[in-house]
């Protein structure tokens, strides 16, 4: 009796919780703690963080800006590894896409925009370093898990295509003022500065192709003349303040060099001479700001604000003999009031309006174009120049005050000088005043663009060595590689294991 007393009880219970345990298999197996939408707003943030190259890395010594000189923290040497992998931030852009769409936007809208911006731009910036890459068949997931390898010309044919069709809908988008954009902290989710972007960004990859200009395929030349002669329907950077810049803000997101790593690294790296070189030569005063008088010379009785008290060293020499030499004081340190002062330094520039103004002069001495939006080729490349000088906040003419760390001091102690700037003086020396559209004002531009790059925007300056052969890198036994600049990253460890047989083939054809 006891028994099916039980047997009752337990069978009232099952028909009263019975009807309400709807729910499948599946919905009780999901995770309430991981969500199963995004904000199309939280992807781009992530993917702008992935596309900033910050300063302060290996793309500085291998563009040989400044230099290593204790084996501690590494070497100069051009052994490349793989290059940059940005298949998980692509990833991440085309369900910044979906994402879209899922919150009822229209199809035209500005995620779907960018989007085509992003693919644009980190399929080229993996292409530049390691060539071929897997691009038509890529981001595809567990249905094609070993994608073919595009040739690098069509991962660029298919760059301009992205470029110009999200300018196309951008610049609808801004004339029409019907847009919803979040999660944008470059521009403050202004898609016209976006737009200038693009366009920007796009006759920089045209002339990463200068040495295919003539292919009819890509239409280098046409393509640039097209974008300089219609600015209502391709506007470009036409000031500072449309740089495409990383700001640094304490205490989230620090400068890489900043008070807190002053004890640890700030002798460790010095200036190269390729760069600091450069600036000597041409009595450039962005040498007061970007670099210090090495100690040594100084105390031999040269004033610290002569071109002869700044000295960089071989990006070729020997780690060893180089480590000596900085530590007695002979090469020049970046300098510390500038980088290292405070937490947020200067701002990172991706892609910015000085390197356009060298870019459009460039394609008119190459006789691309006749003139560009201020002129002819010298108009660019003087507006260059004093753009660079600007953003360091030299004057064209006057008294400007330039600090240098005192001696033995810590940070806060610093010597201050005046130096007296004058633009039109710099500019008429016969190395600086640009020549004409030949082969020697060519190598002004390009050297100029090489110091206006300093610290901003990644391999840029690698690349354009590797494109031009300006300015001249050194080797020496301290570079490795045979003594040899690389010219390509290796491709990534996954590919040679998970897509070998993609990967064989398409090295068999290059």
């Amino acid at each position: 009796m006891k028994k099916l007393i039980h047997i009752t009880i337990a069978a009232i219970v099952i028909s009263v919780i019975a009807p309400g345990c709807k729910k499948s298999f599946n919905d009780l197996n999901q995770n309430p703690n991981k969500p199963i939408a995004v904000p199309p707003s939280l992807l781009l943030n992530g993917v702008l963080y992935d596309m900033y190259d910050q300063p302060y890395s290996d793309y500085e010594k291998w563009s040989q800006y400044f230099i290593i000189n204790y084996d501690y923290y590494g070497n100069n040497r051009y052994d490349f590894g793989s290059g940059a992998s940005y298949f998980s931030t692509l990833k991440n852009v085309k369900k910044m896409e979906e994402e879209a769409i899922n919150i009822n936007s229209p199809a035209l809208n500005p995620y779907e925009a960018l989007a085509k911006f992003f693919k644009a731009y980190f399929f080229t910036k993996m292409s530049l370093e390691m060539g071929d890459m897997p691009m038509s068949e890529a981001l595809q997931g567990i249905s094609n898990l070993k994608p073919v390898y595009d040739p690098q010309k069509l991962v660029f044919q298919q760059a301009f295509a992205w470029l110009d069709s999200a300018n196309m809908d951008m610049g609808q988008m801004v004339a029409s003022g019907n847009y919803i954009l979040a999660g944008d902290f470059y521009f403050d989710n202004d898609l016209s500065k976006w737009q200038k972007v693009v366009n920007t960004y796009r006759l920089r990859l045209l002339l990463h192709l200068s040495l295919k200009a003539t292919d009819p395929d890509l239409n280098v030349k046409q393509q640039f003349a097209d974008i300089i002669g219609n600015p209502s329907k391709y506007p470009i950077m036409e000031s500072m303040d449309d740089n495409l810049q990383f700001q640094f803000t304490y205490p989230t997101n620090s400068y890489p060099n900043n008070p807190s790593n002053f004890g640890f690294d700030a002798l460790r790296y010095n200036c190269s001479a390729t760069y600091v070189g450069l600036l000597t030569q041409l009595k450039d005063p962005r040498v007061f700001v970007t670099s210090e008088p090495a100690a040594a010379i100084v105390d031999g009785g040269v004033s610290p604000t002569s071109f002869a008290a700044f000295v960089g060293a071989s990006p070729g020499e020997d780690l060893g003999a180089m480590y000596i030499k900085a530590n007695s004081g002979q090469y020049s340190l970046i300098n510390r009031k500038h980088y290292y002062d405070t937490y947020t330094a200067e701002p990172s520039i991706q892609i910015g309006y000085p390197e356009l103004l060298f870019n459009i002069a460039e394609a008119i001495n190459r006789g691309w174009i006749n003139s560009g939006p201020l002129g002819d080729a010298e108009a660019h490349y003087q507006a260059g120049i004093k753009a660079s000088m600007a953003y360091y906040g030299i004057p064209e003419t006057g008294p400007f005050n330039v600090y240098f760390l005192h001696p033995g001091a810590s940070l806060g102690t610093y010597d201050t000088y005046t130096v007296n700037v004058d633009f039109p003086t710099y500019y008429n020396q016969v190395a600086v005043k640009y020549s004409g559209n030949d082969a020697n004002g060519l190598n002004q531009i390009l050297t100029q663009r090489y110091l206006a790059l300093f610290r901003h925007s990644g391999l840029e300056s690698y690349f354009t060595y590797r494109r031009t052969g300006v300015p001249t890198f050194t080797t020496g036994p301290g570079t490795g590689n045979s003594e040899r600049i690389a010219w390509r990253f290796q491709y990534p460890t996954s590919e040679k294991t998970a897509n070998i047989e993609n990967y064989q083939a398409t090295l068999a054809s290059q």
